[in-house]
C-alpha cells in the first residue's frame, strides 16, 4: 500500500495493481506511451538490502553543497507518496503531481501501483529538470521497475538476506539480483559486501566492462546520523560522489554536506528518549542493537515494534533481546502486517504486553530509553498521528 497514491489514482480515474509483479514490459510500454520521460537525466541508481535511503540522502547531500540540484525517488514513503519524490530534499507538491498523472490517465499499459509511482517520478524530474537524480530500487533491482534507467553509476550498499520469496534464498541468488542495475560501461560503488555477494558482482561488473570501486572504509568526519553503518554509508556516498563529480569535486563540501544530513527513520529522536529506527530486517536490526549498545550502554532499553508478514520475526526478536527484556507489540493497520500476538508468542522477553497503535503507551523508568521499530509502515502510521501514542512522553 502506498500512502496517498489513492487520491491521484481516484482524481485522474486511473486503475492499478497493488500487487507485486517483478519485471520490465509493462513500465517499458507505458513510459514509451509517454514519450520517454526517463531518457536524457543524469541518474544515480542505488540497489542493496540496507543503506540505500541513507546512502542516497548523503550522495545528495554532498552534491546539494557542489551547487547541484537533486531530485530523489525514495521508498517506502515516510508520511505520504509526495515525500517518495524530492527536489532537494523537499517532497514535490500536488500541482506536480497532478502534471504527471494526467498523463499517465493517457496510458493504456497496465500497470501496478509501483511501477505507477515509478512513472509520475520519471514525469516530475523530466519536468523539473534537476542536475542529478538518485534514484532507490522498491525490490531487488534487476526486475525493478526502476531498472530502465542509464546511469551514470550504480551504487550497492549492502547486501543480505530479504524477500526470498521473489528474490531467492541466498546471497549468491539475491546479489544476482541487486547487480542487475548494474549498466555496461557504468562504474558501480560497493559496500562492505559479503564475500559470496561480492564474487556475484565482480562477476557481472566484468561482463559489463564496469568499474567497481570499492568503499570498506568508515567515514571519520561528523554525522548527525548514528552508528557505525551510517559511517560506512557515508563513506560510500563520498566514494560515489567523487566519481559523479570528477574534477569539481571537493572535499569541505562534501564533509559539510555529511554532516548535515538527516533522515526521517534513522535512529530518530522524536522525543526525549524515544527514537524511531525503521530497522525490519535482520542485517538492520543487527545494526540497530550495535547503535543502541554505543549510543545506550547504560540505559534501560524498551522496544515498541510491528512487522510485516514476510519478515524472519524469530531472528529479529531474538537479535532484539540481547538489548532488552521488555517489549511492547502493536497491532497496526496493513494488510501485511503480522499479528501482534505472534511476536508475543515467539518472544522470550521477562516483560511484554500488547497494543493497538492508537493506544497510549505508558512510561515505565525514567532511565528508559523506547527504541520504536519493526515497519517503516508503522512508524509513518505513528507520525501521522502525531505521535498520540507518546503522549506521555512528550517535553514540558
Amino acid at each position: 500500500m502506498i500512502t496517498g497514491l489513492d487520491h491521484y489514482k481516484n482524481k485522474w480515474h486511473i486503475a492499478s495493481d497493488g500487487s507485486i509483479k517483478p519485471g520490465l514490459d509493462a513500465i517499458k510500454q507505458a513510459l514509451a506511451e509517454l514519450g520517454n520521460p526517463h531518457k536524457n537525466q543524469n541518474f544515480i541508481h542505488i540497489a542493496g538490502t540496507n543503506g540505500k535511503g541513507s546512502t542516497a540522502a548523503f550522495i545528495a547531500a554532498i552534491l546539494m553543497q557542489h551547487g547541484k540540484t537533486v531530485g530523489n525517488f525514495f521508498s517506502p514513503a515516510i508520511e505520504d507518496v509526495h515525500d517518495q519524490i524530492q527536489i532537494d530534499r523537499e517532497p514535490v507538491n500536488e500541482e506536480d503531481f497532478d502534471a504527471a498523472f494526467e498523463k499517465l490517465s493517457k496510458t493504456q499499459t497496465p500497470l501496478t501501483d509501483f511501477e505507477l509511482l515509478t512513472a509520475a517520478a520519471f514525469l516530475v524530474f523530466n519536468r523539473r529538470k534537476p542536475d542529478f537524480t538518485i534514484i532507490e530500487a522498491g525490490m531487488g533491482g534487476r526486475f525493478d521497475s526502476t531498472n530502465v534507467i542509464d546511469p551514470l553509476i550504480s551504487v550497492i550498499p549492502s547486501i543480505s538476506l530479504e524477500h526470498t520469496n521473489f528474490l531467492g534464498s541466498t546471497i549468491e541468488k539475491i546479489a544476482w539480483h541487486k547487480a542487475g542495475i548494474i549498466k555496461k560501461g557504468k562504474p558501480v560503488a560497493i559496500g562492505d559486501l559479503p564475500e559470496e555477494a561480492e564474487k556475484v558482482i565482480s562477476t557481472i561488473a566484468e561482463y559489463m566492462s564496469s568499474e567497481i570501486l570499492k568503499s570498506k572504509d568508515l567515514y571519520e568526519g561528523p554525522l548527525k546520523l548514528k552508528g557505525q553503518h551510517q559511517k560506512a554509508n557515508a563513506n560510500l556516498a563520498w566514494v560515489a560522489a567523487e566519481k559523479i563529480l570528477n574534477t569539481q569535486f571537493k572535499e569541505q563540501m562534501a564533509i559539510k554536506g555529511l554532516s548535515q544530513t538527516s533522515i526521517s527513520y534513522r535512529f530518530e529522536e522524536v522525543f526525549p528518549d524515544v527514537i524511531f529506527d525503521g530497522a525490519h530486517n535482520e542485517a538492520s536490526v543487527e545494526a540497530l542493537v550495535e547503535t543502541v549498545k554505543e549510543i545506550f550502554p547504560d540505559r534501560t532499553i524498551h522496544v515498541v515494534m510491528g512487522l510485516l508478514k514476510d519478515k524472519d520475526h524469530e531472528a529479529i526478536l531474538r537479535n532484539l533481546e540481547t538489548v532488552s527484556d521488555h517489549f511492547t507489540f502493536l497491532h497496526f493497520e496493513n494488510e501485511r502486517a503480522l499479528p501482534a500476538e505472534v511476536l508475543f508468542s515467539k518472544s522470550s522477553s521477562k516483560i511484554k504486553t500488547i497494543l493497538n497503535d492508537c493506544d497510549i503507551l505508558p512510561v515505565s523508568s525514567k532511565n528508559e530509553v523506547t527504541i520504536v521499530t519493526g515497519s517503516l509502515y508503522l512508524l509513518a502510521i505513528l507520525r501521522k498521528r502525531n505521535y498520540s501514542m507518546f503522549e506521555h512522553y512528550r517535553p514540558d
